[in-house]
């Protein structure tokens, strides 16, 4: 009778644990609440936005939770003088946001601290295009066709404070990624990797190219085409979830204005579609008319 007893209450204890995990099965799958469904609409999953709906009263005090405690950003990012190499996939606007930060890093510091380097000789017009933003900048660029190239334009430009790497955008899949890193990860710890990569891709392809930049290594990350993306959760998940540092957004075509360092006011503001607070009025602390002289130029 013991043993039976014992059995009895084994069961009982099995089928009420099975109970309450069918009833944690059940609430999960529930309707999502008003601000959950905001969430799921900027891109977040559907997890995650049960989750961090469950959790808030509103859209903005969500954001604040989330992103306040794992979003990493820098006050003050590209401040350290060194080599930064720009890498991400094709159609990121790698070239565009290398014209910007380097015009960022002119006004601030002149054309004598920075050079450019590019390894982007397969696309028409790649090399092209960021010489003519050389030229408009007052900055050397170099075009590199292989690692010992690349090499010997970092010795050429040893006396720089900023050297810039354009890199070739390819796809995942494309044999010549390889080679590519391999000249990238040649050069170590003497380089800062920034990846590029637009703010309106798929989770499923922040988690692919995040599986294969990530052993470069990449230090943080640029997100473009804000102003093309403007639900762009799936990308902060990615980044707060990857333990990824967001240093810079572009959301715009001109250099260097639209290229802006985060904060968690402006990334929310952004979220909730906010004109007032969204955007910088100016690219401060830069020279406002060195600024529309740049773009004066480039239009």
């Amino acid at each position: 009778p013991k043993d039976e007893l014992g059995a009895m209450r084994h069961e009982l204890q099995d089928l009420r644990q099975w109970m309450q995990l069918q009833m944690t099965s059940l609430a999960d799958a529930g309707p999502l609440t008003p601000v959950g469904e905001q969430l799921q609409a900027l891109g977040f999953s559907t997890a995650r936005a049960r989750q961090l709906g469950s959790q808030a009263l509103n859209l903005r005090g969500a954001l604040a939770a989330y992103l306040g405690k794992g979003l990493q950003v820098a006050a003050d990012p590209v401040s350290a003088a060194g080599i930064y190499a720009l890498v991400g996939p094709t159609g990121a606007g790698k070239t565009t946001t290398i014209a910007k930060l380097a015009a960022r890093l002119v006004l601030r510091h002149g054309t004598a601290a920075v050079a450019l380097i590019t390894t982007d000789t397969y696309r028409i017009g790649g090399v092209e295009q960021l010489k003519i933003y050389g030229r408009i900048l007052g900055v050397p660029v170099a075009v590199a066709r292989d690692g010992e190239e690349l090499q010997q334009h970092l010795r050429d430009f040893a006396d720089r404070r900023y050297v810039l790497i354009d890199s070739i955008g390819l796809s995942p899949r494309d044999a010549r990624m390889a080679e590519q890193m391999q000249w990238l990860q040649a050069l170590g710890d003497s380089v800062t990797r920034l990846l590029v990569v637009g703010a309106g891709l798929a989770p499923s392809a922040y988690a692919e190219l995040w599986s294969l930049y990530r052993r470069l290594p990449v230090a943080a990350a640029i997100l473009t085409k804000l102003d093309e993306s403007p639900s762009f959760g799936a990308a902060l998940q990615w980044l707060v979830e990857g333990s990824v540092p967001l240093w810079f957004y572009t959301d715009g075509q001109r250099v260097p204005e639209d290229l802006h360092v985060p904060s968690l006011a402006k990334i929310t503001a952004l979220l909730e579609h906010d004109p007032v607070t969204r955007f910088d009025s100016a690219p401060a602390p830069l020279a406002a008319a060195a600024v529309g002289a740049i773009t004066a130029r480039t239009a």
